[in-house]
Formats: structure tokens, sequence, C-alpha cells
């Protein structure tokens, strides 16, 4: 990951020996590209990386750079007569921490769990395990998103390249992005105070933008 003052670029290693280079901006930042061709476009974001741009610097695009938006999405309701939903089925977010495998491989066994206990429980045992199993997938989406809506604020940032471990909030940090997110787990109250922290630095931020006011 590399960040730049409009978003992030991500960096990743393919087997075949071409690396995806990606950039995630703010919409106001993409709406200055105006009539300009995305691949143009992109080598400028590029080039206000200059970690990134030493990276790539003998490297050749293999192809036309490409744009999309926001298609992160959730539906309603993830269990019907005669179906559920497991996976991008039901929603999907910004693949920022590589969650979707995760999220559709955990999914995939409590739905199998939810689906053995309906066919052996009465209707309305039934529609309970279907409620936690939407209360349980939706509650790992939520706890991804939390970061992922998140990461280019400045109290991420900050929190994320801070030295020290302070109350060893990066195991808590790790351990959420490695997909501890599903069962209770000793790690959540120091996600809790990583937000405090986070909102506190975010405040802080924001003060230091706000001009002075004259006399």
């Amino acid at each position: 990951m590399f960040w730049f003052d409009h978003g992030w670029f991500w960096f990743i290693p393919l087997l075949d020996g071409t690396t995806s280079v990606g950039a995630v901006c703010h919409a106001d930042f993409i709406k200055t590209r105006g009539s300009t061709d995305v691949t143009t476009f992109f080598k400028s974001v590029i080039a206000m990386s200059p970690a990134l741009s030493e990276r790539l610097r003998d490297a050749e695009i293999t192809g036309p750079a490409t744009a999309t938006g926001n298609y992160s999405y959730k539906s309603s309701r993830i269990a019907g007569p005669g179906y559920i939903m497991v996976g991008d089925a039901y929603g999907f977010i910004d693949p920022v921490f590589s969650s979707g495998v995760l999220l559709a491989m955990k999914g995939g066994f409590l739905a199998a769990d939810a689906v053995t206990a309906c066919l052996h429980s009465p209707p309305a045992e039934a529609a309970r395990v279907l409620r936690r199993y939407q209360a349980d997938v939706d509650r790992a989406m939520v706890r991804f998103s939390w970061f992922i809506y998140r990461v280019n604020r400045p109290g991420i940032r900050s929190l994320f390249m801070q030295h020290g471990n302070p109350l060893r909030l990066r195991e808590a940090v790790l351990s959420l992005l490695s997909g501890d997110v599903f069962r209770p787990s000793p790690i959540h109250a120091r996600l809790w105070l990583f937000k405090g922290l986070y909102h506190l630095k975010d405040i802080a931020a924001k003060w230091q933008r706000v001009p002075e006011r004259s006399a």
C-alpha cells in the first residue's frame, strides 16, 4: 500500500510476473481528470507517489488503464423461502483488506449450519436461525467496513504508520484484518480503544484545518 495526498495505491505482485497496480482516490480528485484519457491520468497519479514511481521506474504497462466507481453493495435480506445467499451474492465491500474470500468461505460454513438447522427445526426456530446467520454476516461486514471507509482519513494514516505499539493496538488491528471478525474475541475491547484514538486524532486534524477568525 502506498498513500498519497489524494488516496492510496495497491501494489500486488502476481504469479505471471506482472504486478497489479491501482489507485483509490477521493471522488473530487477523480473529477479533475476532465477529458484526459484514463491511462494518461493514471500515470500522472502514479507520479504523485515518489516511492511507487521508484518501484515502477523500469516497468511497462501491459494494457490501458480502466476506472470504475464505488461498487460496494449489500442486499436487504440474506435468505427467504427456498434460498439463502452466501458471500458476494449477499454483499460486497471494497477489497482493501482482501476480505471477500474470507466472508464467502466463513459465510459458507455458517450458511451450511443454518440450512441444516432449518431442515430439522420447526418454522419459528428456522426463522430465528436465519436471522442469526444474517446478523453474524452483517457484523463481520461492519467490522471490516469501519476501517475501509476511513482508510483515507488522516487519523487512520497516523495510527497505522506510528512507531511503537501502545496498549498492543497493533495486534488487535492485525487480528481483525486477518479475519477475526465473527467470534467473540478479547481483541474487540482494544479495537474500540483504537477507534476512540482515531476519532480524537480526526477531531484534532479538523481543528488544525480551521482558519483563525479575525478579531
